[in-house]
């Protein structure tokens, strides 16, 4: 079995996770792609972030249409930071035959590796496909710990879409409409 790991604060989640996991589901022959919401990333302010289960749930209703697509909650519910080694070596233990597991970054990610806890020990216990994402390219020592995966290049970012919310533009075609109903639903993003 091929695993891709793809973790992410999916604050919301857009079509261009969606795609960018289809894309690398494809090219690199996984049988599936886990979607993995960061609780407490170490990067990020907690208080900017949307509530854990708001996230969880519009993640859970993204990729429910898609095969091969699933969600953890590991994250969710474990205490403290949300650090990536700690993430991958709970995969590593939840499936221990698996053929490979794999983790998906951008390429913008791939810049701040050097930041992370144990880093040097992450990019030894896992292989990263890095995707290509706009106005980024992949250097030499970026392919050193990982595949260089194109992607179709979907201009959309999380806080594009927060921002608009916030002016009281739609996401229409940003995200999925049951991600938008949701937003609207709880409104998330208002303030």
């Amino acid at each position: 079995m091929r695993i891709g790991l793809f973790g992410g604060t999916f604050d919301p989640v857009h079509l261009g996770h969606l795609i960018a996991a289809e894309d690398i589901m494809k090219t690199c022959k996984l049988d599936r792609v886990v979607f993995i919401p960061s609780a407490r990333p170490p990067h990020k302010n907690e208080k900017s972030l949307t509530s854990v289960k708001d996230r969880y749930n519009m993640v859970k209703l993204a990729i429910k249409p898609f095969t091969g697509f699933e969600l953890s909650d590991y994250e969710l519910k474990k205490t403290g930071k949300s650090f990536t080694i700690d993430t991958v070596r709970y995969f590593i233990s939840k499936y221990p035959k698996t053929d490979k597991l794999y983790f998906i970054v951008g390429a913008d990610i791939v810049e701040q590796l050097s930041t992370w806890k144990s880093w040097k020990e992450l990019i030894k216990e896992i292989h990263f496909l890095i995707m290509t994402r706009p106005g980024f390219k992949v250097d030499k020592k970026a392919c050193k710990i990982g595949t260089h995966v194109e992607i179709r290049n979907i201009d959309v970012s999380s806080s594009e879409i927060r921002h608009m919310i916030k002016k009281g533009l739609p996401p229409t075609f940003m995200v999925p409409e049951t991600v938008e109903k949701y937003i609207y639903e709880k409104h998330l993003y208002r303030n």
